[in-house]
């Protein structure tokens, strides 16, 4: 049963009993009532009329008495007037009252005494003062005795109705005692009841979660008592159940987590002395309280709690800090060591200090200081260092100066030829030249690749310049003797007299000396051979020339200024033209017709070469896609082009929107090409042949490594150079033609000979087999638009001179 249940059982038995107990205390009031009320109307009532009324016969005979008394008492007189009526009123008075009380419950006995006094009050009003005053006396005596005998009758008879109420009262009180207590005694069972049906399950729940939450879990719990205090034990032991599984993986948890802590401690201490620096931890009283293995392998151990000041010489070095705030020092110690300590703040004026030893980096940072500002092959100034040092000049110097700037001539022929190794040491060598050249007062550096420069303060006069030119050009006409090697190797020297800022009045910085020398070196190189050149103002106007043309060049691209001219291939075999070459070209609104020589290496120096290039194989692409389908287009690449990491897909774009077939288009290329990655130039190569694209190697014969690359990338076509075609009057130039004529054949690639300017170069040419010709006496570039009035003049001269030039006969002849 639940405690609701119960409650409520309790309280439907309480109220019963309290209901009862009230219906009878109710009954028991209502029967006292009715007994008083019975005492007051059987009793006092009647008995005070009576009372009353008697004392009203005997006032009226006292009064009668007092009249008689006055008239003398011995006479008998008839009551008359006012005596008469006030006796009248007086007795229908008494009779009134007499009748009233007979109404009530009286006793017979006091009925029967009541009754007697009825007949002396008839007799006296019927007598309606016929009688004497002393009759009326008389009567009135009796009435009153009358009177006296029925109130002592009623006296007696109240005075048991009196006892009997009293005894119902009381019986009443005792029931009334007896219930309350049955009332109280049936409480105090309930409270029993309750207190040991309930209040014992509490007590026990109370005891069960004291113990639960004491941790006590093996005791087990009984689930007992109502209802509600069963759910909560059965509450209570599920969760005793899930306390042992948590208490359970707690335990676990802490031991794996303990282990784990003491991996971390272990760790830690792992760390700390695995530190290269060394650490140490001060409290706010400056005592240590943890350090590593390296502080004490430089300090000494000392235990946690030691004064700073016994280990730690330097007072600054625990001087308190604010909590994070850092600070940095130097410090050396007893065995020179060097150690850079840093310290920050902890709470409580706390302090973390670590102490690496920096010897080693100093001695480093020295080094990396020395190479920062020197080349790292011949250990020089590098571009950097001689920067300062000619600004350092510039500001301090108090006389002139000469500045020179110099490079190797052919240097990457060199390297091309003997190998990087034998390029660096012949660097190294002219390194050492020159500094056993300029004395200790100059000062050589190395600005990069094959360029040296050189301050040398002795050469203060223009004169001084001049010497020190030919100084240089002297020393370098002499071999280098470089892994038993003899290398000769010319320099091109550009020189600029140098004033310093406070005698030359204006502005002079080394950037802009350099730049002059640079000017003076272009100037130099000029010359084929080696040669030196002093700066003049008037270079700088070139410069300035040079600078115009950029702008000029960047405002073509975007005006369309760029116009393709095309030369034919002419095939002397079978007698046609078999394609073109497209050839740049620059209408300048206000100069005119710009050689191509002019501004193309001016768009691979600022990088337009790309763009430039982009629109000329879009353009070639598209106009040679109108041309018949027998008909080749060619077009040159610059070397700076194959650096783009798109040219791929701008060739496949040109295609891809001209509807251009692939076997239309040729490449052509140079050996300058090769001069720098090589195996990424023969990578894209790769790339263009596996598009069906014809390759051509251009210039063939000028370089130095020319059959290298044919071995290595098996070009479609290679192009005699004009410059043997020109001469071929000389025995050695045709012996060359020759050569690449069958070395073409040998290798089952294409030939074409380029710069044919008269009949005799095409016969000599046929005769030795050349079939693929292209040159001004076929045809000078000339605009698309005149394409093909050019392909119908040189077709008119397939029946004329041309066939002359093809006959067999004409080929035995020359041959003799």
């Amino acid at each position: 049963m639940s405690i609701r249940l119960r409650l409520f059982v309790g309280s439907i038995v309480f109220a019963l009993l309290t209901g009862a107990f009230g219906l009878f205390s109710y009954s028991s009031q209502i029967a006292s009532l009715d007994i008083v009320r019975q005492l007051y109307d059987e009793g006092i009532d009647p008995l005070s009329r009576l009372q009353m009324a008697k004392s009203n016969a005997d006032s009226l005979r006292a009064r009668l008495e007092v009249a008689m008394e006055k008239t003398g008492g011995e006479q008998r007189s008839i009551l008359q007037g006012a005596q008469l009526e006030m006796l009248l009123v007086t007795v229908s008075s008494l009779n009134a009252d007499v009748e009233n009380v007979l109404l009530s419950q009286l006793t017979p006995q006091a009925q029967k005494a009541l009754r007697a006094v009825l007949y002396p009050l008839s007799l006296i009003a019927t007598a309606q003062g016929h009688l004497s005053d002393q009759t009326v006396l008389r009567e009135l005596k009796r009435i009153s005795l009358s009177m006296n005998e029925t109130l002592g009758i009623m006296r007696d008879d109240m005075k048991g109705l009196k006892g009997d109420a009293d005894q119902s009262i009381r019986s009443a009180m005792i029931l009334t005692g007896a219930g309350a207590v049955s009332v109280f005694v049936a409480l105090s069972a309930f409270f029993v009841f309750l207190s040991r049906s309930v209040g014992g399950a509490l007590r026990h729940l109370t005891d069960t979660a004291r113990s639960l939450a004491a941790g006590v879990l093996d005791t087990p719990i009984v689930p007992f008592g109502p209802r509600e205090v069963r759910n909560v034990l059965e509450a209570l032991a599920e969760m005793q159940d899930r306390c042992e599984i948590l208490e359970s993986t707690l335990a676990e948890k802490t031991d794996l987590l303990s282990g784990q802590l003491a991996v971390q401690q272990d760790q830690l201490a792992a760390a700390l002395n695995n530190m290269t620096q060394a650490l140490c931890m001060l409290d706010g009283q400056k005592r240590l309280v943890v350090c590593n293995e390296v502080f004490v392998d430089y300090f000494g151990s000392h235990p946690a709690g030691t004064l700073a000041r016994k280990f730690i010489q330097d007072p600054r070095l625990i001087v308190p800090l604010q909590e994070n705030e850092t600070a940095v020092h130097l410090h050396e110690l007893e065995t020179g060591a060097v150690m850079e300590v840093k310290r920050r703040g902890m709470p409580e004026k706390g302090l973390l200090i670590t102490f690496e030893d920096i010897t080693e980096k100093q001695q480093i940072s020295k080094r990396l200081e020395h190479l920062a500002g020197h080349d790292g092959l011949t250990d020089l100034p590098n571009r950097r260092c001689f920067g300062e040092e000619l600004d350092r000049l510039l500001v301090k110097a108090r006389h002139a100066f000469t500045v020179a700037v110099l490079d190797i001539r052919n240097f990457k022929s060199i390297n091309d030829t003997y190998g990087h190794p034998v390029g660096d040491a012949l660097l190294k060598e002219c390194g050492r030249r020159l500094v056993a050249l300029m004395g200790s007062r100059a000062t050589v550096a190395r600005l990069g690749g094959d360029e040296f420069a050189i301050i040398a303060q002795q050469a203060r006069s223009p004169e001084d310049s001049l010497k020190l030119g030919e100084q240089i050009m002297a020393d370098f006409e002499h071999p280098f003797e470089v892994d038993g090697r003899r290398i000769f190797a010319s320099a091109s020297v550009g020189l600029v007299h140098t004033v310093p800022i406070k005698a030359a009045g204006g502005e002079m910085s080394a950037d802009i000396i350099l730049q002059n020398c640079d000017l003076a070196l272009y100037k130099a190189k000029e010359d084929r051979r080696g040669a030196f050149r002093i700066f003049h103002p008037s270079m700088r106007q070139k410069l300035k020339q040079r600078r115009e043309m950029e702008l000029d060049l960047q405002v073509a691209l975007e005006r369309d200024q760029f116009e393709l001219f095309y030369q034919p291939f002419v095939d002397a075999g079978a007698g046609r033209v078999s394609g073109f070459e497209a050839l740049l070209r620059w209408r300048h609104p206000e100069k005119g017709m710009i050689s191509p020589a002019i501004f193309i290496p001016l768009a691979e120096e600022t990088g337009l070469i790309d763009r430039l290039g982009i629109w000329c194989l879009e353009t070639a692409c598209r106009q040679a896609a109108g041309w018949p389908s027998d008909l080749t287009v060619s077009v040159n690449l610059s070397p700076v082009q194959f650096k783009s990491p798109t040219l791929l897909a701008d060739i496949n774009r040109a295609l891809a929107k001209s509807g251009l077939s692939p076997a239309r288009l040729q490449i052509e290329v140079t050996e300058s090409l090769f001069l720098d990655e090589s195996d990424k130039v023969l990578s894209i190569l790769t790339d263009f042949r596996r598009r069906g694209l014809v390759i051509s190697m251009d210039d063939f014969g000028t370089g130095y490594s020319s059959l290298g690359y044919l071995s290595r990338f098996p070009f479609d076509k290679i192009k005699i150079d004009q410059s043997f075609v020109r001469d071929m009057a000389r025995p050695e130039n045709i012996a060359i033609v020759r050569s690449v004529i069958g070395l073409s054949r040998a290798l089952g690639m294409k030939v074409i000979a380029e710069g044919i300017e008269t009949s005799d170069q095409m016969q000599v040419l046929f005769n030795e087999g050349c079939r693929e010709m292209q040159g001004y006496f076929f045809s000078r570039p000339r605009p698309a638009g005149e394409l093909p009035q050019m392909l119908s003049e040189i077709a008119g001269r397939w029946d004329g001179e041309f066939s002359s030039l093809t006959k067999p006969g004409m080929r035995a002849v020359n041959a003799a």
